[in-house]
């Protein structure tokens, strides 16, 4: 067994981070210990306890330490354009350039039910009302009929790049983002002829 190093702070709490991760990929949420996890990432198991109560806390923290704020995405003039700006850091994050979780992580989360709902709250939802701003913005603009608005219609184009993720192991790439927004979401907010 390697020897312990000495970490505090930021550096050790990645280490744990990354350590939660990577032995929910290999072992699975209900063989998930937090002695394996203190093992992995080379530290005591009183440290784990001390910031978090127990697996499931942890795993769900973990989540979010890898995963970039969902405010990144600055206003601009045009609906499309922020839309295909927050897709696009979607498309990068699942992409790896943001540390987004393994698809098998992704998966066992997804599979055990307070993981995925906490998950939802913390993670999905967030997003799903960075969204719905852009879409308001839009709207007191006089870009998007209002009326349209919806959390269906929030939710297509990061479906779209979820289900691709899914699908291939891989974001959908540019000029795939770009006809999402275009002729998925768009014509979604457009009044009805």
């Amino acid at each position: 067994m390697p020897a312990r190093t000495r970490r505090r702070g930021e550096a050790l709490e990645h280490a744990i981070h990354r350590a939660t991760l990577d032995e929910l990929a290999d072992a699975g949420y209900a063989a998930l210990t937090m002695d394996g996890i203190a093992r992995r990432a080379q530290t005591g198991k009183a440290a784990l306890y001390r910031r978090w109560a127990g697996k499931r806390e942890l795993v769900l923290d973990a989540l979010l330490g890898v995963l970039p704020d969902p405010g990144e995405v600055a206003p601009s003039a045009s609906v499309r354009d922020e839309l295909l700006a927050t897709l696009t850091i979607m498309a990068d994050t699942v992409a790896g350039r943001s540390r987004f979780p393994s698809l098998d992580v992704l998966l066992e989360v997804l599979r055990v039910p307070e993981l995925r709902d906490a998950f939802a709250s913390r993670v999905i939802e967030p997003r799903l009302r960075m969204v719905h701003g852009i879409l308001r913005r839009g709207a007191e603009r006089g870009e998007i009929d209002p009326a349209r608005i919806s959390t269906l219609v929030a939710r297509a184009g990061p479906a779209l790049v979820i289900e691709t993720f899914l699908l291939t192991g891989a974001p959908p790439p540019g000029d795939e983002l770009a006809r999402i927004v275009d002729t998925i979401v768009m014509p979604l907010l457009s009044p009805i002829p």
